[in-house]
């Protein structure tokens, strides 16, 4: 008589496939964060490298116009920021050729969608149009959250433009000096300076920065962070450099009538990703918007001599205020 053997099926128990997935999950766990941090050091390297490029066109507008550019321009006439003075020297002339050409019709680029008396918003939505949904990768940060693109509509910040990651450092408040005829109380409870490096209607030079170029910080990163997710120094586009009312060759100390904006640049009064402003203004634009970014720790900076740093959120205000300053004098150390 025959006998008849069952081999028993090779497969998983339930417990069996529990185990399986809770070491999956195990995994999964150990390397995403390992796999997050290597993508945001991707992120933080092509930050760097924006600063870099940044560095290299404000060098390259020197060896040409013998000085750097205006941080902010005062007025309706052709009041744009360093940003826009750059484009030629970031390979971006067309750009640069198409916006001037619409100056040279008559038309004011001021990035003003309001318009005023003699242009309106109609004479924006032609004549900006070559800047309207452009972005040029060298000014975003990738690890940045905020919106690449303000949003458009009739307000002064909702312009259709891109929002720029990087600001023009115009000084530091109060001057590590001491000097009380470098800034003037502006609208909104701060301090613009002329202590810096690109400033609001005034050039500076290479033989300005008599602290040295390594030691003078001339733009920083501001892509915002998870506190202050979209506070930037742009009045009313990230390429305006307009600022209005008040006279910009007056520098008196605590002149609270000399009411006006500087777009683009910001006078340092904070450590970088500051927990709280304080008693500062609430306005999203004032003069002393602080250097903010996603990076873990810190924020990209880029010196006076075209190198670039990561300086930490928990450095020193003392040393944040010197490095921001041109001429001040003062012995920095490290950093």
């Amino acid at each position: 008589m025959k006998s008849f053997h069952f081999k028993r099926s090779q497969g998983f128990t339930l417990v069996e496939l529990l185990v399986v997935i809770a070491i999956i999950g195990i995994l999964v766990g150990l390397l995403l964060p390992a796999v997050q941090a290597a993508r945001e050091a991707a992120r933080r390297m092509e930050c760097s490298n924006n600063t870099k490029q940044i560095g290299l066109a404000l060098h390259n507008y020197h060896d040409t116009y013998k000085k750097f550019p205006q941080g902010a321009r005062h007025g309706l006439t052709n009041p744009n920021s360093w940003r826009f003075a750059l484009l030629p020297f970031m390979e971006q002339q067309a750009i640069a050729d198409l916006a001037r050409a619409a100056e040279a019709a008559g038309t004011m680029i001021n990035f003003y969608p309001k318009g005023n008396a003699a242009h309106t918003l109609a004479d924006y939505n032609i004549y900006t149009q070559p800047l309207i949904n452009l972005v040029i990768p060298a000014y975003a940060c990738p690890s940045s959250a905020a919106p690449e693109i303000y949003a458009y509509s009739s307000h002064f910040t909702n312009t259709g433009t891109q929002r720029i990651n990087y600001t023009g450092i115009m000084g530091a408040y109060p001057d590590p000096a001491g000097r009380t005829s470098s800034s003037y109380q502006t609208q909104y409870s701060s301090f613009a300076t002329n202590n810096g490096s690109l400033l609001i209607n005034e050039h500076t030079a290479f033989r300005d920065i008599t602290d040295g170029t390594s030691n003078t910080v001339i733009v920083g990163e501001q892509s915002g962070n998870r506190r202050f997710p979209t506070r930037t120094a742009n009045y009313h586009s990230g390429w305006s450099g307009y600022g209005y009312s008040g006279t910009v060759a007056t520098w008196n100390a605590g002149a609270a009538s000399q009411h006006r904006f500087g777009s683009g640049v910001t006078a340092l009064y904070h450590s970088p990703n500051p927990t709280s402003l304080g008693s500062e203004a609430n306005a999203d634009w004032d003069s002393n918007t602080p250097l903010t970014s996603y990076h873990p720790g810190g924020v990209q900076v880029l010196q006076a001599d075209g190198s670039t740093r990561f300086m930490s959120d928990t450095v020193a205000l003392e040393i944040v205020l010197k490095l921001a300053t041109r001429d001040d004098g003062q012995v920095i150390g490290e950093w």
